[in-house]
Protein backbone atom coordinates (compact mmCIF):
# COMPACT_ATOMS: atom_id res chain seq x y z
CA UNK A 1 0.00 0.00 0.00
CA UNK A 2 2.05 3.02 -1.27
CA UNK A 3 1.22 6.00 0.36
CA UNK A 4 0.63 8.11 -2.98
CA UNK A 5 -2.34 5.57 -3.37
CA UNK A 6 -6.04 5.92 -3.31
CA UNK A 7 -6.95 3.24 -0.92
CA UNK A 8 -4.17 4.87 1.57
CA UNK A 9 -4.93 8.57 1.16
CA UNK A 10 -8.50 8.04 1.25
CA UNK A 11 -9.35 4.65 3.56
CA UNK A 12 -6.15 3.91 5.73
CA UNK A 13 -4.23 6.93 6.82
CA UNK A 14 -7.32 8.82 7.85
CA UNK A 15 -8.81 5.88 9.80
CA UNK A 16 -5.36 5.18 11.79
CA UNK A 17 -5.15 8.43 12.81
CA UNK A 18 -8.73 9.01 13.73
CA UNK A 19 -8.65 5.91 15.83
CA UNK A 20 -5.13 6.54 17.05
CA UNK A 21 -6.55 9.90 18.44
CA UNK A 22 -9.24 8.60 19.73
CA UNK A 23 -7.69 5.99 21.64
CA UNK A 24 -4.93 9.10 23.38
CA UNK A 25 -2.68 6.78 25.01
CA UNK A 26 -5.38 3.86 25.90
CA UNK A 27 -3.99 1.07 23.81
CA UNK A 28 -2.72 3.47 20.89
CA UNK A 29 0.57 1.61 20.61
CA UNK A 30 -1.43 -1.23 19.99
CA UNK A 31 -3.75 -0.01 17.41
CA UNK A 32 -0.36 1.52 16.09
CA UNK A 33 0.97 -2.70 15.82
CA UNK A 34 -1.99 -4.10 14.53
CA UNK A 35 -2.26 -1.49 11.79
CA UNK A 36 1.15 -1.10 10.69
CA UNK A 37 1.52 -5.15 10.09
CA UNK A 38 -1.89 -4.53 8.36
CA UNK A 39 -0.13 -2.63 6.02
CA UNK A 40 2.48 -4.61 5.19
CA UNK A 41 0.28 -7.37 4.68
CA UNK A 42 -1.58 -5.71 2.09
CA UNK A 43 1.58 -5.37 0.19
CA UNK A 44 2.90 -9.06 1.08
CA UNK A 45 0.70 -11.33 2.71
CA UNK A 46 2.77 -14.14 3.50
CA UNK A 47 6.47 -12.79 3.82
CA UNK A 48 4.30 -10.56 6.75
CA UNK A 49 4.36 -13.79 8.84
CA UNK A 50 8.47 -14.59 8.22
CA UNK A 51 9.42 -11.18 9.53
CA UNK A 52 6.64 -11.48 12.72
CA UNK A 53 8.59 -14.98 13.20
CA UNK A 54 12.22 -13.57 12.47
CA UNK A 55 11.86 -10.79 14.88
CA UNK A 56 10.20 -13.23 17.48
CA UNK A 57 13.62 -15.02 17.47
CA UNK A 58 15.53 -11.78 17.71
CA UNK A 59 13.47 -10.99 20.71
CA UNK A 60 14.24 -14.28 22.01
CA UNK A 61 18.14 -14.56 21.52
CA UNK A 62 18.87 -10.84 22.22
CA UNK A 63 16.87 -11.44 25.68
CA UNK A 64 18.77 -14.52 26.64
CA UNK A 65 22.28 -12.43 25.20
CA UNK A 66 21.61 -9.75 27.50
CA UNK A 67 20.91 -11.58 30.37
CA UNK A 68 24.36 -14.11 29.99
CA UNK A 69 27.10 -12.44 31.38
CA UNK A 70 29.72 -14.63 29.49
CA UNK A 71 31.53 -12.53 27.00
CA UNK A 72 31.68 -14.66 24.44
CA UNK A 73 28.33 -16.24 24.85
CA UNK A 74 27.24 -12.84 24.30
CA UNK A 75 29.21 -12.88 21.06
CA UNK A 76 28.10 -16.18 19.84
CA UNK A 77 24.61 -15.08 20.23
CA UNK A 78 25.01 -11.57 18.42
CA UNK A 79 26.55 -13.05 15.82
CA UNK A 80 23.74 -16.04 15.57
CA UNK A 81 21.12 -13.29 15.53
CA UNK A 82 22.97 -11.30 13.11
CA UNK A 83 23.90 -14.07 10.68
CA UNK A 84 20.30 -15.41 10.69
CA UNK A 85 18.90 -11.78 9.78
CA UNK A 86 21.71 -11.62 7.20
CA UNK A 87 20.78 -15.06 6.06
CA UNK A 88 16.99 -13.73 5.27
CA UNK A 89 18.50 -11.36 3.50
CA UNK A 90 20.73 -13.42 0.79
CA UNK A 91 17.74 -16.28 0.41
CA UNK A 92 15.67 -13.65 -0.54
CA UNK A 93 17.68 -11.05 -2.63
CA UNK A 94 20.89 -12.58 -3.50
CA UNK A 95 20.81 -16.35 -3.61
CA UNK A 96 20.29 -16.79 -7.48
CA UNK A 97 22.69 -13.57 -8.40
CA UNK A 98 25.33 -15.47 -6.52
CA UNK A 99 24.25 -18.95 -8.03
CA UNK A 100 24.39 -17.04 -11.39
CA UNK A 101 27.88 -15.87 -10.36
CA UNK A 102 29.15 -19.49 -9.79
CA UNK A 103 27.90 -20.70 -12.88
CA UNK A 104 29.69 -17.96 -14.57
CA UNK A 105 32.84 -19.18 -13.07
CA UNK A 106 31.96 -23.15 -13.37
CA UNK A 107 29.62 -23.18 -16.67
CA UNK A 108 29.65 -27.05 -16.21
CA UNK A 109 28.39 -27.08 -12.97
CA UNK A 110 24.16 -27.02 -12.58
CA UNK A 111 23.20 -24.76 -10.27
CA UNK A 112 19.43 -24.52 -9.49
CA UNK A 113 17.15 -21.54 -8.80
CA UNK A 114 14.89 -20.31 -6.59
CA UNK A 115 11.57 -19.07 -7.66
CA UNK A 116 10.57 -16.05 -5.79
CA UNK A 117 9.49 -12.69 -5.46
CA UNK A 118 11.59 -10.26 -4.17
CA UNK A 119 9.63 -9.07 -0.52
CA UNK A 120 8.85 -5.40 0.03
CA UNK A 121 11.21 -3.46 2.11
CA UNK A 122 13.52 -6.63 2.86
CA UNK A 123 17.13 -4.56 3.21
CA UNK A 124 15.36 -1.79 5.25
CA UNK A 125 14.03 -4.35 8.04
CA UNK A 126 17.03 -6.25 8.02
CA UNK A 127 18.86 -3.22 8.51
CA UNK A 128 17.06 -2.36 11.02
CA UNK A 129 16.55 -5.23 13.01
CA UNK A 130 21.18 -5.68 12.91
CA UNK A 131 20.76 -2.30 14.59
CA UNK A 132 18.75 -3.37 17.52
CA UNK A 133 21.02 -6.88 18.05
CA UNK A 134 23.96 -4.33 18.16
CA UNK A 135 23.09 -1.85 19.92
CA UNK A 136 22.12 -4.33 22.76
CA UNK A 137 25.08 -6.29 22.89
CA UNK A 138 27.51 -2.95 22.76
CA UNK A 139 25.02 -2.22 25.69
CA UNK A 140 24.21 1.36 24.11
CA UNK A 141 20.41 0.24 24.81
CA UNK A 142 18.97 -2.14 26.83
CA UNK A 143 16.46 -4.93 24.82
CA UNK A 144 12.68 -3.86 24.64
CA UNK A 145 10.86 -4.48 27.60
CA UNK A 146 8.14 -6.45 25.79
CA UNK A 147 7.97 -7.98 22.27
CA UNK A 148 4.99 -5.37 21.29
CA UNK A 149 7.88 -2.45 21.63
CA UNK A 150 10.13 -4.82 19.89
CA UNK A 151 7.52 -5.64 16.79
CA UNK A 152 6.34 -1.66 16.92
CA UNK A 153 9.88 -0.26 15.80
CA UNK A 154 10.40 -3.33 13.27
CA UNK A 155 6.41 -2.66 11.66
CA UNK A 156 5.77 1.35 12.57
CA UNK A 157 4.50 1.88 9.23
CA UNK A 158 5.54 5.11 8.31
CA UNK A 159 9.24 4.36 7.73
CA UNK A 160 8.40 -0.04 7.06
CA UNK A 161 8.67 0.39 2.75
CA UNK A 162 11.50 2.59 2.08
CA UNK A 163 13.12 4.24 5.43
CA UNK A 164 14.86 6.58 6.69
CA UNK A 165 16.81 3.33 8.60
CA UNK A 166 15.82 4.18 11.90
CA UNK A 167 18.57 2.97 14.78
CA UNK A 168 17.17 1.11 17.73
CA UNK A 169 18.57 3.61 20.60
CA UNK A 170 17.46 6.56 18.77
CA UNK A 171 13.70 5.76 18.76
CA UNK A 172 12.18 2.86 20.76
CA UNK A 173 11.76 5.61 23.63
CA UNK A 174 9.50 7.84 21.29
CA UNK A 175 7.81 4.68 20.35
CA UNK A 176 6.61 3.09 23.80
CA UNK A 177 5.35 6.35 24.91
CA UNK A 178 4.33 9.02 22.06
CA UNK A 179 2.17 11.51 22.89
CA UNK A 180 1.08 13.66 19.49
CA UNK A 181 -0.16 16.83 19.94
CA UNK A 182 -2.68 19.04 17.18
CA UNK A 183 0.90 20.88 16.94
CA UNK A 184 2.67 18.11 15.55
CA UNK A 185 -0.07 16.65 13.84
CA UNK A 186 -0.22 19.93 11.84
CA UNK A 187 3.29 19.92 11.62
CA UNK A 188 3.46 16.34 10.08
CA UNK A 189 0.66 16.74 7.99
CA UNK A 190 2.48 19.98 5.88
CA UNK A 191 5.52 17.76 5.46
CA UNK A 192 3.52 14.80 3.86
CA UNK A 193 1.78 16.87 1.69
CA UNK A 194 5.27 18.21 0.74
CA UNK A 195 6.93 14.84 0.05
CA UNK A 196 3.47 13.89 -1.69
CA UNK A 197 4.30 16.91 -4.40
CA UNK A 198 7.76 16.30 -4.76
CA UNK A 199 6.83 12.49 -5.77
CA UNK A 200 3.51 13.12 -7.50
CA UNK A 201 4.42 16.39 -9.56
CA UNK A 202 7.56 16.43 -10.17
CA UNK A 203 9.21 12.81 -9.55
CA UNK A 204 6.48 11.01 -11.79
CA UNK A 205 6.58 14.07 -13.97
CA UNK A 206 9.91 13.44 -15.33
CA UNK A 207 10.38 9.70 -15.18
CA UNK A 208 8.80 9.67 -19.15
CA UNK A 209 12.63 11.33 -20.12
CA UNK A 210 14.63 9.07 -18.30
CA UNK A 211 13.04 5.73 -19.23
CA UNK A 212 12.85 6.48 -22.95
CA UNK A 213 16.74 7.30 -22.61
CA UNK A 214 17.34 3.79 -20.80
CA UNK A 215 14.72 1.32 -22.62
CA UNK A 216 16.53 2.56 -26.20
CA UNK A 217 18.85 1.19 -27.91
CA UNK A 218 22.13 2.97 -25.84
CA UNK A 219 24.13 2.92 -28.83
CA UNK A 220 21.63 4.85 -31.07
CA UNK A 221 21.82 7.70 -27.98
CA UNK A 222 23.65 10.86 -28.80
CA UNK A 223 25.26 13.79 -26.16
CA UNK A 224 22.34 15.99 -25.65
CA UNK A 225 19.91 12.47 -25.39
CA UNK A 226 22.30 11.23 -22.70
CA UNK A 227 22.58 14.03 -20.78
CA UNK A 228 18.96 14.81 -20.40
CA UNK A 229 17.64 11.42 -19.61
CA UNK A 230 20.40 11.31 -17.34
CA UNK A 231 20.24 14.60 -15.54
CA UNK A 232 16.12 13.40 -15.96
CA UNK A 233 16.98 10.07 -13.63
CA UNK A 234 18.86 12.42 -11.04
CA UNK A 235 16.20 14.99 -10.76
CA UNK A 236 13.85 11.83 -10.25
CA UNK A 237 15.05 9.71 -7.72
CA UNK A 238 15.93 12.79 -6.00
CA UNK A 239 12.50 14.02 -5.56
CA UNK A 240 10.85 10.16 -5.33
CA UNK A 241 13.17 9.25 -2.31
CA UNK A 242 13.69 12.24 -0.98
CA UNK A 243 9.16 13.11 -0.79
CA UNK A 244 9.11 9.43 0.55
CA UNK A 245 11.26 10.41 3.14
CA UNK A 246 9.62 13.25 3.68
CA UNK A 247 5.94 11.35 3.94
CA UNK A 248 7.34 9.11 5.73
CA UNK A 249 8.82 12.04 8.52
CA UNK A 250 5.51 13.31 8.11
CA UNK A 251 3.20 10.45 8.85
CA UNK A 252 5.52 9.99 11.89
CA UNK A 253 5.24 13.13 13.69
CA UNK A 254 1.48 13.19 12.76
CA UNK A 255 1.16 9.89 15.24
CA UNK A 256 4.29 12.10 17.75
CA UNK A 257 7.35 10.06 16.32
CA UNK A 258 10.43 12.41 15.37
CA UNK A 259 12.30 10.21 12.71
CA UNK A 260 16.20 11.34 11.66
CA UNK A 261 16.38 13.60 8.40
CA UNK A 262 17.48 11.27 5.40
CA UNK A 263 17.74 13.91 3.22
CA UNK A 264 20.03 17.47 3.01
CA UNK A 265 19.97 19.35 -0.51
CA UNK A 266 22.46 16.37 -2.10
CA UNK A 267 22.97 18.12 -5.26
CA UNK A 268 24.61 21.01 -3.26
CA UNK A 269 27.31 19.11 -2.58
CA UNK A 270 31.01 19.62 -3.06
CA UNK A 271 32.73 16.24 -3.39
CA UNK A 272 31.68 12.62 -2.87
CA UNK A 273 32.26 12.60 1.02
CA UNK A 274 29.74 15.94 1.39
CA UNK A 275 27.44 14.08 -0.84
CA UNK A 276 26.81 11.14 1.35
CA UNK A 277 26.20 12.91 4.56
CA UNK A 278 23.86 14.61 2.44
CA UNK A 279 21.97 11.70 0.50
CA UNK A 280 20.17 9.00 2.40
CA UNK A 281 21.65 10.01 5.34
CA UNK A 282 20.46 7.13 7.45
CA UNK A 283 21.46 4.86 5.32
CA UNK A 284 25.03 6.14 5.00
CA UNK A 285 24.78 6.78 9.07
CA UNK A 286 24.27 2.85 9.76
CA UNK A 287 27.12 1.98 7.31
CA UNK A 288 29.34 4.35 9.67
CA UNK A 289 28.00 2.79 12.62
CA UNK A 290 27.50 -0.78 12.23
CA UNK A 291 29.42 -2.05 9.15
CA UNK A 292 32.72 1.04 8.92
CA UNK A 293 33.35 0.66 12.93
CA UNK A 294 33.45 -3.07 12.75
CA UNK A 295 36.22 -3.12 10.29
CA UNK A 296 37.95 -0.94 12.06
CA UNK A 297 37.13 2.21 11.15
CA UNK A 298 39.96 4.60 11.34
CA UNK A 299 42.13 2.66 13.78
CA UNK A 300 43.88 0.77 11.41
CA UNK A 301 46.88 1.94 8.38
CA UNK A 302 45.83 3.92 6.37
CA UNK A 303 45.70 1.70 3.19
CA UNK A 304 43.39 -0.33 5.35
CA UNK A 305 41.57 2.82 6.05
CA UNK A 306 41.01 3.15 1.89
CA UNK A 307 39.79 -0.75 1.58
CA UNK A 308 37.04 -0.45 4.64
CA UNK A 309 35.72 2.98 2.25
CA UNK A 310 35.81 1.30 -0.31
CA UNK A 311 34.27 -2.17 0.91
CA UNK A 312 31.70 -0.26 2.47
CA UNK A 313 30.19 1.27 -0.28
CA UNK A 314 30.68 -1.68 -3.07
CA UNK A 315 28.40 -3.58 0.25
CA UNK A 316 26.07 0.03 -0.05
CA UNK A 317 25.94 -1.06 -3.53
CA UNK A 318 25.08 -4.76 -3.03
CA UNK A 319 22.43 -3.55 -0.74
CA UNK A 320 20.63 -1.22 -2.96
CA UNK A 321 20.30 -4.62 -5.46
CA UNK A 322 21.34 -8.30 -6.85
CA UNK A 323 22.53 -6.85 -9.94
CA UNK A 324 26.39 -5.62 -11.41
CA UNK A 325 24.88 -2.26 -12.05
CA UNK A 326 24.15 -1.81 -8.30
CA UNK A 327 27.62 -3.07 -7.65
CA UNK A 328 29.66 -0.57 -9.96
CA UNK A 329 27.60 2.00 -8.59
CA UNK A 330 29.40 1.62 -4.99
CA UNK A 331 32.17 1.23 -6.39
CA UNK A 332 31.84 4.35 -8.33
CA UNK A 333 31.25 6.11 -5.29
CA UNK A 334 34.03 4.38 -3.16
CA UNK A 335 36.87 5.36 -5.42
CA UNK A 336 35.80 8.97 -5.24
CA UNK A 337 35.15 8.87 -1.57
CA UNK A 338 38.18 7.41 -1.21
CA UNK A 339 39.94 10.00 -3.64
CA UNK A 340 38.77 13.05 -1.26
CA UNK A 341 40.13 10.99 2.26
CA UNK A 342 43.54 10.62 0.46
CA UNK A 343 43.61 14.38 -0.58
CA UNK A 344 41.00 15.38 -3.33
CA UNK A 345 38.66 17.07 -0.69
CA UNK A 346 41.35 19.81 -0.24
CA UNK A 347 40.79 20.65 -3.60
CA UNK A 348 37.47 21.21 -3.51
CA UNK A 349 37.88 23.76 -1.03
CA UNK A 350 40.19 25.78 -3.58
CA UNK A 351 37.90 25.70 -6.09
CA UNK A 352 34.61 28.29 -5.96
CA UNK A 353 32.02 26.55 -4.44
CA UNK A 354 29.55 26.77 -7.59
CA UNK A 355 32.21 24.93 -9.45
CA UNK A 356 32.87 22.29 -7.43
CA UNK A 357 28.89 21.62 -6.82
CA UNK A 358 28.25 21.68 -10.62
CA UNK A 359 31.64 18.87 -11.03
CA UNK A 360 29.84 16.83 -8.35
CA UNK A 361 26.52 16.92 -9.49
CA UNK A 362 27.83 15.98 -12.97
CA UNK A 363 29.83 12.89 -11.44
CA UNK A 364 27.16 11.99 -9.34
CA UNK A 365 24.84 11.86 -12.72
CA UNK A 366 27.22 10.04 -14.47
CA UNK A 367 27.40 7.50 -11.18
CA UNK A 368 23.29 7.13 -11.94
CA UNK A 369 23.57 5.84 -14.83
CA UNK A 370 25.26 2.84 -14.07
CA UNK A 371 22.40 2.91 -11.63
CA UNK A 372 19.87 2.83 -13.48
CA UNK A 373 20.81 1.17 -16.39
CA UNK A 374 19.96 -2.55 -16.83
CA UNK A 375 23.36 -3.49 -17.47
CA UNK A 376 27.09 -2.85 -17.58
CA UNK A 377 27.16 -2.99 -21.07
CA UNK A 378 24.42 -0.26 -21.46
CA UNK A 379 25.88 2.24 -18.90
CA UNK A 380 29.15 1.83 -20.37
CA UNK A 381 27.45 2.84 -23.45
CA UNK A 382 25.32 5.34 -22.28
CA UNK A 383 28.44 7.00 -20.05
CA UNK A 384 31.17 7.00 -23.23
CA UNK A 385 28.20 9.42 -25.38
CA UNK A 386 28.00 11.68 -22.03
CA UNK A 387 32.23 11.94 -23.19
CA UNK A 388 31.77 12.54 -27.18
CA UNK A 389 29.94 16.18 -27.54
CA UNK A 390 30.35 15.63 -31.23
CA UNK A 391 27.84 12.39 -31.34
CA UNK A 392 24.30 12.81 -32.63
CA UNK A 393 21.08 10.93 -32.13
CA UNK A 394 19.69 8.71 -34.10
CA UNK A 395 16.29 9.16 -32.59
CA UNK A 396 14.19 11.79 -30.40
CA UNK A 397 12.41 11.72 -27.31
CA UNK A 398 8.38 12.35 -27.22
CA UNK A 399 8.61 14.76 -24.27
CA UNK A 400 5.77 17.12 -24.01
CA UNK A 401 6.02 20.15 -22.90
CA UNK A 402 5.23 19.86 -19.16
CA UNK A 403 7.65 17.26 -18.82
CA UNK A 404 10.28 19.27 -19.75
CA UNK A 405 8.82 22.38 -17.67
CA UNK A 406 9.06 20.31 -14.44
CA UNK A 407 12.14 18.96 -15.02
CA UNK A 408 14.14 22.77 -15.25
CA UNK A 409 11.32 23.66 -12.00
CA UNK A 410 12.98 20.49 -10.21
CA UNK A 411 16.54 21.34 -11.13
CA UNK A 412 16.34 24.90 -10.09
CA UNK A 413 14.75 23.78 -6.49
CA UNK A 414 17.73 21.28 -5.94
CA UNK A 415 19.90 24.03 -6.20
CA UNK A 416 18.07 26.83 -4.31
CA UNK A 417 20.16 26.87 -1.11
CA UNK A 418 17.43 26.63 0.99
CA UNK A 419 19.44 27.31 4.60
CA UNK A 420 19.97 30.94 3.15
CA UNK A 421 16.66 31.14 2.19
CA UNK A 422 15.26 30.72 5.35
CA UNK A 423 17.63 32.36 7.23
CA UNK A 424 16.29 35.93 4.85
CA UNK A 425 13.04 34.81 5.91
CA UNK A 426 13.69 35.04 9.17
CA UNK A 427 15.78 38.05 9.30
CA UNK A 428 11.85 40.02 7.52
CA UNK A 429 10.62 42.39 10.42
CA UNK A 430 7.79 40.80 12.47
CA UNK A 431 5.05 42.57 10.20
CA UNK A 432 6.16 41.64 7.33
CA UNK A 433 7.00 37.92 8.29
CA UNK A 434 3.00 37.90 9.92
CA UNK A 435 1.64 38.16 6.39
CA UNK A 436 4.45 36.65 4.55
CA UNK A 437 3.82 33.71 6.49
CA UNK A 438 0.39 33.21 4.37
CA UNK A 439 2.41 32.31 1.76
CA UNK A 440 3.54 29.02 2.02
CA UNK A 441 0.41 27.97 3.50
CA UNK A 442 -1.30 29.51 0.45
CA UNK A 443 1.04 27.44 -1.73
CA UNK A 444 0.89 24.66 0.19
CA UNK A 445 -3.03 24.39 0.17
CA UNK A 446 -3.02 25.07 -3.80
CA UNK A 447 -0.29 22.19 -4.46
CA UNK A 448 -2.16 19.69 -1.96
CA UNK A 449 -5.31 20.10 -3.94
CA UNK A 450 -3.41 19.77 -6.98
CA UNK A 451 -1.04 16.77 -6.38
CA UNK A 452 -4.56 15.13 -4.80
CA UNK A 453 -6.30 15.81 -8.19
CA UNK A 454 -2.95 14.13 -10.10
CA UNK A 455 -3.35 11.04 -7.45
CA UNK A 456 -6.92 10.44 -9.46
CA UNK A 457 -6.20 11.32 -13.12
CA UNK A 458 -2.49 9.81 -13.38
CA UNK A 459 -1.47 6.57 -13.58
CA UNK A 460 0.00 5.20 -10.68
CA UNK A 461 3.57 4.86 -9.85
CA UNK A 462 5.33 3.19 -7.37
CA UNK A 463 8.18 4.71 -5.23
CA UNK A 464 11.56 3.64 -6.79
CA UNK A 465 12.69 2.18 -3.62
CA UNK A 466 10.53 -0.33 -2.70
CA UNK A 467 12.33 -2.62 -5.09
CA UNK A 468 15.02 -2.36 -2.41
Amino acid sequence: MAFNSVLFLFVFAPLVFLIDRFLRGRGSNMWLLVASILFYAWGEPTFVFVVLASSVIDYAIVGTMHRSTQQSRRKALMLLAVIANVGLLVYCKYLNFFADAFHALLPSVPVPHVEMLLPLAISFLVFEKITYIVDVYRNVSPPASRLRDYLLFVFVFPKLLAGPILKFHEVIGQLTIRRPTLDEFGHGLARFLMGLAKKVLIADSVSGIADQLFSANPEHAGFGIAWMGAIAFAVQIYFDFSGYSDMAIGLARMLGIRLPENFRQPYLATGFSDFWRRWHISLSSWIREYLYISLGGNRVSPTRVYVNLWLCFLASGLWHGANYTFIAWGAFHGIWVCADHMGMKNLWTRMPRALGVLITFALVTIGWVLFRAPTIEHAVTLIGTMFQPWKASQFSLNVQLLPLVTLAIGLVLCFIPLERVLAAWRALPERVSRWAALLPAAGLVLFAAWTYGRVFTSTFTPFIYFKF
